[in-house]
């Protein structure tokens, strides 16, 4: 079976990584086909960079490689990229497209109904990948997964139950990062997962969501230190890096864990990194057991300068006093604190916004990035929304649609809005101000929304990127070498066959 890929980003995707090297170890012709989206860079729409590497030439390189599957893996805000490009994928080779990843795990009754797409993954896609290709290969019906909600030739839906979790993920193999890296995209900073989900149960979370998928089962899963290591020293072997950045939602769930892990990273990886961690997870001996592995960066979710709204509405259970007395901690280490919020929450008042403001101010934070509250499909706090009226049928169809982001306006019918992006674009340039500049940035936050607001998010935008240690900031400098990559790569693209 020839299995190719598609993805549109600036960084290497772990789902797409692990299902492909699944394939390949057992014996399918994978590879990828990839859009950087040069057209939305730097939080800007510049669409005419679009054109450096155009649809026509990777509709060119697709065809080209002759697949007999292509699949692709999509988030919410992203589903309008991926339905442009898939439908044109689909007249031009006629070849089955099977999608997975959040969003058509969370609403596969809405996304199995697009035109251009014959399967949804739901779920976990490692087992149910790897049998639809064996499937496939040997000419069987592929209409009874498990996971997967297949089309017939008759245009009825097969709708399959979801197969239990794998809890040893260990039994993954390591993500194939070739796949990405031949564009260029594997920067000095390379990306790594200690696991799979979340431990705690954020009502805006699609993790949360997932949880109510596997009733009875645990989602959340962390691979073996052994496991990790061994990947670990891999990806130092094979990409040099100079730091490495852990994407686990929340790295840091048991102290037992992290001694363990603290020992054999410093021995055999001892490399700076960035992690995620949340106030509740902040005593002495993390951040030092963090300090003394090499930990560069903290990113700390805050989300909310309201106690109440943290608790009754999002989930998350902790004091002003803790998340004070974590940053103080951090801090006091020398990691720098990156913090995190979400402005236009359904109740949120101006005054709970700057509550955030003041609580921010109170934590010294390295730097600070905010977002608008966007409603995924499915969630907690989604529901919500919907059972008081803040979404309707006309709002809930562009949620679907994956239309807006949470670096956009709020797509709630919320009354405090403008504040809401006021909020969320002044209070990461507040942080970082020195502070004879802080009471003019207190004055437009009482100002109605207008162009000066507009002009100085616009030049906050390196402030934003720097909130991740600058790690976006040098994947937009990589911008050129990505696109001679990707160019390079193309040009030979379907001609060598894998």
């Amino acid at each position: 079976m020839r299995i190719l890929f598609y993805d549109k980003t600036l960084t290497d995707y772990k789902g797409i990584e692990i299902l492909s090297a699944l394939l390949k170890r057992n014996g399918h012709q994978v590879d990828l086909l990839l859009d950087p989206g040069f057209g939305k860079l730097l939080y800007l729409k510049i669409p005419f960079l679009n054109h450096l590497v155009s649809d026509k030439l990777l509709l060119k390189k697709a065809k080209q490689f002759k697949p007999d599957l292509i699949g692709m893996s999509i988030m919410t805000n992203n589903f309008m990229f991926f339905r442009h490009f898939g439908r044109k994928l689909k007249k031009e080779t006629g070849v089955p497209i099977i999608v997975g990843g959040v969003h058509p795990t969370s609403i596969p009754e809405e996304v199995i109904k697009e035109d251009w797409i014959d399967i949804v993954c739901v779920g976990d896609g490692e087992e149910a990948m790897l049998e639809l290709a064996d499937h496939m290969q040997s000419g069987k019906d592929i209409t009874g997964i498990k996971n997967l909600w297949v089309k017939d030739n008759e245009g009825n839906v097969h709708k399959n139950e979801l197969r239990p979790l794998i809890s040893d993920i260990d039994s993954h193999p390591f993500p194939d990062r070739s796949l990405y890296a031949q564009y260029g995209i594997i920067s000095r900073t390379v990306y790594f997962m200690a696991g799979r989900g979340c431990a705690y149960n954020c009502s805006f979370c699609i993790n949360s969501f997932r949880e109510k998928l596997y009733p009875g089962q645990k989602y959340f899963r962390k691979r073996s230190i052994g496991n990790i290591i061994d990947e670990l020293i891999r990806i130092k072997k094979d990409y040099n890096p100079k730091s490495l950045r852990f994407e686990d939602d929340i790295l840091i769930t048991n102290i037992k864990w992290l001694r363990e892990f603290h020992e054999k990273y410093i021995r055999n990886v001892n490399l700076p990194f960035h992690c995620y961690i949340t106030p509740n997870g902040v005593n002495e001996e993390v951040i030092r057991l963090l300090k003394e592995c090499g930990c560069k960066l903290i990113s700390m979710g805050v989300q909310s300068g309201n106690p109440q709204i943290r608790s009754q509405l999002m989930n998350r259970y902790y004091s002003n006093e803790k998340v004070i007395e974590a940053a103080k901690i951090i801090n006091d280490s020398g990691i720098k604190l990156h913090t995190e919020y979400i402005f236009g929450l359904p109740g949120e008042t101006p005054h709970n916004m700057w509550e955030s403001l003041e609580l921010n101010e109170q934590l010294h934070a390295h730097d600070t990035i905010a977002g608008i509250f966007y409603p995924y499909p499915n969630t907690e706090l989604t529901e919500y929304c919907k059972k008081i009226n803040l979404i309707d049928d006309e709002v809930y169809k562009m949620i679907i649609e994956g239309r807006g982001s949470p670096n956009s306006s709020t797509l709630l019918k919320h009354p405090f809005a403008e504040d809401a992006l006021k909020f969320k674009e002044i209070l990461p340039l507040y942080n970082f101000s020195p502070n004879f500049f802080k009471p003019f940035l207190k004055f437009l936050l009482r100002k109605r929304y207008g162009l000066l607001h507009r002009i100085l998010y616009v030049v906050s935008i390196p402030i934003l990127l720097g909130g991740n240690d600058k790690d976006f900031l040098k994947r937009a400098v990589r911008g050129p070498y990505i696109l001679y990559r990707t160019r390079k790569v193309l040009k030979n693209f379907g001609k060598i066959l894998l």
